[in-house]
């Protein structure tokens, strides 16, 4: 503690003072008086001082890595548990013998039981500090001012757009569902341009271009590798309308993001709650929609064999009799209930704690290690196409975002020309 310096009745600004008063609730009475005991009057106080901070500080950042983990772990078990559902073959009732488990608007279903659990969380933490510590911090719960109905149109885009991810999931691999996912920045960044006049420097098109590029590699990998496992279609064509599915997806993600930040933003909403509503809203969206979905004769492309009898774009009895049938297709669902829920938890949590940036490099470890485990588990082969478009599509994102190269360019003297941004100023910030 030596090595810190704190004068007396002066705190560092960035002191958090909840926190403090925590620490110093914890740190027992014994303790206290031996330190008032052996080094005595106010070098004692400041010593106390300096052992709550520091303690305070090693707690935040055992907390950040923690939350970090976690991320990375809930969002590949996420993914790789919805495409194991995929692979799972289950007794159902169109037709009744086994086939397999087609049901992207089920899944949907799912994951939005998952972000609807966020708000659950959200609400104990408010009561408890409202009623039993009667403290309710508007700057960590907001005003608790707004309409929840302004979430009916991002649950609405985010709808649409997870459907559609999934139809494309049940086509390709999942380490490509995931690498191609990232191409949510190219389309952000357009829409960005077109609905808020956000203007776009040299660094942001070459790292847009760069994840065109590296798409492109995924998509001819995918195309042109062998792809295993009988949920996979061996047709080149279904496997990129797959991919085409999952880019179409992130185009949609992409306007709930806008919408996002024209109304939702400016009301101040803690995140915890904002993707709880929408899990609310998305969950009534999607569960009201299946009753006009099961009488639909047309069905999405899903599989090389078409096992439905009697065709139905979304047969929900067929779906929820397989989920109760074999335990290993509930289990698969419930991990992603789960995982969605902690997913977005600690991923709220790293955007609070560090930034965007953090929380995107973050997702880029998740996309590696859900295609090391595809490859261990044996649900693709190896081609080297995927390293490549991956090494390109984590390349051009660092660009967009104005990293690791952004230092390189500057000891070069030509940041200036090439980005157009003054010395420690990136787009993220």
């Amino acid at each position: 503690s030596g090595a810190m310096t704190v004068k007396k009745g002066v705190w560092p600004r960035e002191t958090n003072w909840s926190r403090l008063k925590l620490q110093t609730q914890i740190m027992s009475s014994e303790r206290m008086k031996y330190m008032y005991s052996k080094v005595g009057g106010d070098d004692g106080e400041i010593h106390l001082q300096q052992e709550i901070l520091i303690k305070a500080r090693r707690k935040k950042v055992m907390f950040k890595v923690y939350v970090s983990i976690l991320m990375v772990l809930s969002g590949t078990i996420n993914t790789l548990a919805t495409r194991w559902a995929d692979t799972i073959s289950a007794k159902g009732t169109n037709p009744k013998v086994e086939h397999m488990f087609i049901h992207p608007y089920i899944q949907t279903l799912a994951m939005f039981v998952g972000e609807a659990s966020c708000l659950v969380v959200f609400q104990i933490i408010y009561y408890y500090h409202k009623l039993i510590k009667n403290d309710v911090n508007v700057s960590r719960f907001g005003a608790q001012r707004f309409s929840v109905f302004i979430f009916v149109i991002p649950a609405f885009c985010d709808v649409l757009g997870t459907s559609t991810m999934y139809v494309g999931l049940n086509l390709t691999q999942a380490s490509s569902f995931q690498m191609l996912r990232g191409s949510v920045i190219i389309f952000t960044a357009l829409f960005s341009v077109a609905f808020f006049g956000s203007k776009l420097q040299v660094f942001h098109w070459v790292g847009i271009l760069t994840v065109v590029i590296g798409l492109v590699v995924v998509d001819l990998g995918d195309v042109i590798g062998d792809v295993i496992g009988e949920s996979y279609s061996s047709d080149p064509l279904s496997v990129l309308t797959g991919d085409l599915l999952i880019v179409t997806a992130q185009i949609i993600a992409a306007i709930q993001m806008i919408v996002e930040q024209r109304f939702v933003q400016g009301y101040n909403i803690p995140p915890l709650q904002g993707v709880g509503w929408e899990g609310i809203f998305g969950f009534t969206i999607v569960g009201v929609s299946l009753i006009p979905m099961y009488f639909i004769p047309w069905h999405l492309p899903s599989a090389p064999d078409f096992w439905q009898d009697h065709t139905r774009f979304e047969d929900a009895i067929d779906g929820f009799h397989q989920l109760f049938y074999i335990p290993t297709l509930t289990v698969a669902i419930f991990g992603t209930i789960v995982s969605i829920a902690f997913f977005n938890f600690a991923g709220l949590s790293v955007a609070k704690e560090e930034n965007a940036l953090t929380r995107m490099i973050l997702d880029t470890v998740r996309t590696l290690f859900i295609w090391l485990l595809g490859l261990i588990i044996a649900w693709q082969e190896f081609n080297f196409y995927q390293p490549i478009g991956f090494a390109l599509l984590l390349t051009g994102t660092c660009i967009f975002y104005n990293v690791v190269f952004a230092p390189i360019l500057k000891k070069l003297h030509i940041w200036p020309y090439f980005c157009g941004v003054p010395d420690g100023q990136s787009y993220s910030s």
